[in-house]
């Protein structure tokens, strides 16, 4: 694999990635379709609760036509982008100020699309026994 293919590959996902989350944040549910697997689901595992794309487009539809869509954009620490070796497969861990955690998973099959959006559990400091 040479490096170039995973930097151009990085500078890809990203653009989606800006375009996607720029949607997400002004509740335009259309292109968020567009850049959304059709398998999507967001799954926050501290209530154990998955959310598939439908539910949510109507939910960001109904909240946009009310007046109150104004998610919160979170304030990132750290993003690490793990490719799989054949570039179809991008792991995405997002690391918030809070100490919180968010991972998605995007697939390539002719363009980039997110399949999951994950807000991971905190976990438990360690206790000295």
């Amino acid at each position: 694999m040479q490096y170039y293919e995973v930097s151009t590959m990085d500078n890809q996902l990203e653009q989606i990635r800006d375009i996607w989350s720029n949607a997400f944040f002004t509740g335009n549910f259309e292109v968020l379709a567009q850049y959304e697997h059709e398998q999507f689901k967001v799954v926050y595992e501290q209530e154990g609760r998955v959310e598939s794309n439908f539910t949510r487009y109507e939910r960001i539809a109904h909240a946009v036509k009310n007046g109150v869509w104004k998610p919160q954009q979170p304030l990132i620490e750290f993003e690490e982008f793990e490719f799989d070796r054949d570039l179809t497969h991008c792991k995405v861990l997002i690391g918030l100020e809070d100490q919180k955690k968010i991972q998605e998973l995007w697939v390539n099959e002719g363009t980039w699309k997110i399949i999951e959006l994950r807000f991971l559990k905190r976990k438990k400091p360690q206790q000295d026994e």
